[in-house]
């Protein structure tokens, strides 16, 4: 709210004595006297007033406290927002403009305003360094550097406005720096001058002079040649392969062919095949070799129309008769259909409720001596209510029969998996392709890592090493390390905790590459016979399958 503050000029004295005057004449005026023009009031001046804002009133101390006192509560937000779960839409668009502009800097420039304002608030202090411009403005310059050297290191120059975009290395902001040296100065060039960069900004932020900093620099260059003699001194890796396997851990997709030069034939020439189109020759393993048959399962009719008889009577002695009209037996228990019955009524006769055979549940489990039963209202797709009653002796259920029954034959999906077998005993497998992500969870003892195994096999069996790709998580260590030496794997099972975030980063960066080339070519997906081929024209892209167990 601006201040009022009155401001008397000299006119205005002027008028007080021609107010004193003014009264003398009145004063004369009532004894009968005449007045001439001196005698009487001159006009009153209003007060002159002048608009001075709050920022202004302020002293130049105060101002500092104000501006170091916004940064730190704005950095502190800024680190709130980063790390919380929960985030409006708001806060989310402004944190997507913060990473574009600053890509991994919005990590550092929280904390960066946090010191600069805690710096302004506690300047007093005699043992902090003053906080001169010159510093500021190294500070300002570091940070520059820093986003600068994050994206040249992240992304050569010509993805270096893609890796922006996305919110990776240095934003926009190290991206346009970033550009600019290496497209004017080149690689050698730009090394020097962000060198350069760093050893001023260091003089300027830290007061330091440059032959200092040579100095101190000196013993650190002297080991890096230690350190770069003893690596060299080394067994280097035996071939290409090794070297880029050792560096991150991972089989790389594409890796361009050896040139060799060969003299020019001489004579008749002969038809090749090119490198680009040669594959391996690798052939999908039998079913009938690597897995075992199963055995028929042992059926007691008598026992299972005993157990029909007995659900009949049961639901008739508490007022619900039924008929069983269905028995379907599944590996690990059995189906019966009751149909509901009439019942006589004062209103008439009237059909037994589906309710009321529901709520008999425990009733039935207790006369059929069964641990737990559980009653499906109605079966869909039949007009019968499903009463499900666990088997006294469950029955294996082979993966090889699964795999060669007639519905998983009919399935031409390479990623194609088998289940199990339903209720009913019929063999069920669906596709990972209408499930490109599966959560399969369950208690202890219930069968998740026999069905992960199942789905390992079967993808296996139906695809060779340049098809498919495997992933493999196993923090537990007993699970999946036996697929090591499986060649669909593009590392050694991962099975220390620390790698694991790097195994993630490094698919979400190729999943991220895929995409600009889906972009490019104009395909949707890799699985789409159109698409693939496109994609085959450019180079060999096979599919990847990540598989973590014990995710939590």
């Amino acid at each position: 709210m601006p201040l009022k503050i009155p401001f008397n000029s000299s006119r205005s004295k002027s008028g007080s004595k021609t107010k004193g005057k003014s009264s003398a004449s009145n004063r004369g005026r009532g004894k009968g006297k005449a007045t001439s023009n001196r005698g009487r009031s001159a006009p009153q001046t209003q007060p002159e007033t002048v608009s001075v804002g709050w920022w202004d009133a302020l002293s130049d101390e105060r101002k500092l406290d104000v501006v170091g006192a916004i940064m730190a509560v704005v950095g502190l937000a800024t680190i709130l927002i980063l790390f919380s779960a929960q985030r409006s839409a708001v806060t989310e668009s402004m944190m997507s403009i913060l990473s574009r502009t600053f890509g991994w800097g919005i990590y550092i420039l929280p904390v960066g305003l946090i010191v600069m304002g805690l710096w302004l608030i506690l300047r007093r202090i005699e043992t902090l360094p003053p906080l001169t411009l010159e510093r500021g403005t190294g500070v300002v310059v570091l940070f520059l550097w820093i986003l600068t050297a994050i994206h040249s290191y992240y992304a050569p120059p010509e993805l270096s406005e893609q890796a922006a975009m996305e919110g990776l290395g240095g934003g926009y902001i190290g991206s346009l720096f970033h550009r600019f040296l290496f497209n004017n100065l080149g690689f050698a060039g730009a090394i020097v001058a962000l060198l350069a960069w760093l050893l001023i900004e260091l003089a300027m932020t830290f007061d330091i002079e440059v032959q200092d900093l040579f100095q101190w620099f000196g013993p650190l260059t002297a080991r890096l040649r230690t350190l770069l003699a003893r690596r060299k001194s080394q067994t280097s890796p035996q071939s290409m392969e090794e070297a880029e396997v050792a560096s991150n851990g991972f089989t790389p997709l594409h890796r361009p062919e050896p040139v060799v030069n060969e003299p020019p034939p001489t004579g008749t020439p002969v038809t090749t095949v090119k490198s680009a189109e040669a594959v391996i020759n690798w052939q999908l393993p039998d079913v009938k070799d690597i897995l075992d048959a199963g055995s028929a399962p042992e059926v007691n009719e008598e026992f299972i129309q005993q157990r029909a008889r007995l659900i009949q009577e049961t639901l008739a002695s508490f007022g619900a008769p039924v008929q069983v009209v269905e028995i379907n037996r599944g590996p690990s228990i059995t189906q019966f259909g009751v149909e509901p019955l009439f019942v006589e009524t004062r209103s008439g006769r009237t059909k037994v409720r589906v309710s009321k055979i529901a709520s008999l549940a425990d009733d039935l489990a207790l006369a059929l001596a069964a641990p737990r039963i559980r009653i499906q209202a109605p079966v869909p797709g039949h007009s019968y209510v499903g009463i499900e009653v666990p088997n006294e002796e469950m029955t294996l259920v082979a993966l090889r029969d699964i795999i060669e029954s007639e519905p998983f034959q009919r399935n031409k999906h390479s990623l194609k998996f088998a289940l199990g077998r339903d209720v009913t005993g019929h063999p069920i497998g669906t596709t990972l392709e209408n499930m490109p992500h599966l959560l399969i969870a369950g208690t202890t003892g219930s069968g998740k890592s026999v069905c992960v195994n199942s789905i390992l096999t079967c993808l296996l069996l139906h695809n060779t090493p340049e098809e498919l790709r495997l992933i493999l998580v196993d923090p537990k260590r007993v699970e999946l390390t036996g697929y090591n030496g499986v060649p669909h794997l593009l590392a050694p099972v991962v099975v220390e905790i620390e790698r694991v975030v790097g195994a993630l980063q490094w698919v979400t960066r190729e999943m991220d590459r895929r995409y600009h080339l889906f972009a490019q070519i104009g395909a949707r997906n890799i699985t789409a016979n159109t698409d693939r081929k496109k994609l085959q024209e450019q180079k060999k892209h096979p599919i990847l399958i990540m598989v973590i167990d014990e995710l939590t």
